[in-house]
């Protein structure tokens, strides 16, 4: 009956989200810190640049050490709240609704035989929904963590928390606020989500093919540790300008836009700026897709039968 069709179709996508959302949630809470370290490279140019304290930029693990002993494992943990709630989000559209648009694009085709393009954009199309649904709080995840480095400057934190943020960005920005940077970061949602999961699931079958193993935790590692590269490699550059748009207060616009942000960036600090925070951004993707792909896989097995 079409009802009963529909019912188990809608369970079916329900579940996939959960799983998705909380294999997230656990990659993130486990590798947050990076990501505040890699949020803070990103920022620190901005604020230099022009003042001639170039001298006394940090690198990733000086940064780290900076942020630990001046703010605490709290600070290193900054935006927490926000990170989760985004995860559940972006994470369970992101990669949750993979597979079934992975389904529409191929067809009757075998998953593992199909075009790598055709994987590639089932991720994109995806990881771009995600981060659109998602991106008040990542809105709201950023500010908190670039909060940090006012307070270092002996100046006022923006917001208390998230539940704060959420309250003073709708009342000062209204929902434009919510949005700010979201050509960006939807961008680049979407070229992470579709050349990382294309990159996993490409690498993982290839692993299985030259090892002759079963699937099992060696594919999955290696399958996670390439797709983390390529994420890291082809999504820097977006990150970069993504983090400027959305941490900028809506009274102190130093950016019009994508365009705008990339040419200053690059004129004010170098063509390199844009790939601040590489390393913390790989750092934190390889272990974070580990940490995902692991849970994911052994989710998506108990709940559906079989892995990705």
């Amino acid at each position: 009956m079409p009802g009963a069709s529909d019912a188990t179709s809608a369970t079916e996508l329900l579940k996939r989200w959960g799983v998705a959302a909380v294999s997230a949630c656990a990659a993130e809470t486990a590798t947050l810190p990076l990501d505040v370290t890699k949020i803070r490279l990103q920022l620190q140019g901005e604020a230099t640049s022009g003042s001639g304290e170039a001298a006394s930029r940090r690198g990733m693990v000086g940064m780290m050490a900076h942020v630990a002993k001046s703010e605490g494992l709290a600070g290193l943990y900054g935006g927490l709240s926000a990170a989760l709630i985004r995860q559940v989000v972006y994470g369970g559209i992101g990669v949750g609704m993979y597979q079934p648009v992975r389904k529409l694009l191929i067809g009757d085709q075998d998953p593992h035989s199909a075009p790598l393009w055709k994987r590639a954009c089932a991720g994109m199309l995806t990881g771009g929904l995600g981060q659109f649904v998602a991106s008040p709080t990542d809105v709201v995840k950023i500010r908190i963590q670039a909060d940090g480095r006012l307070k270092l400057q002996g100046k006022e934190a923006r917001y208390r928390g998230a539940l704060h943020a959420f309250r003073s960005i709708a009342k000062k920005e209204g929902l434009a606020g919510f949005f700010s940077g979201v050509r960006p970061s939807v961008t680049r949602a979407a070229v992470i989500n579709g050349c990382g999961i294309a990159a996993y699931d490409h690498s993982k079958q290839l692993t299985l093919r030259i090892t002759g193993a079963e699937d099992g935790l060696l594919p999955r590692v290696v399958g996670s540790l390439i797709s983390g590269f390529v994420s890291a490699v082809v999504s820097t550059p977006l990150d970069v300008v993504k983090t400027r748009l959305m941490s900028q207060p809506a009274d102190q616009r130093l950016y019009k836009g994508m365009i705008d942000c990339a040419s200053k960036t690059v004129r004010g600090e170098g063509l390199m700026a844009l790939y601040a925070g590489f390393l913390p951004a790989y750092t934190r993707l390889a272990p974070w897709q580990v940490v995902f792909f692991l849970c994911f896989e052994t989710a998506n097995k108990a709940v559906f039968g079989k892995a990705l």
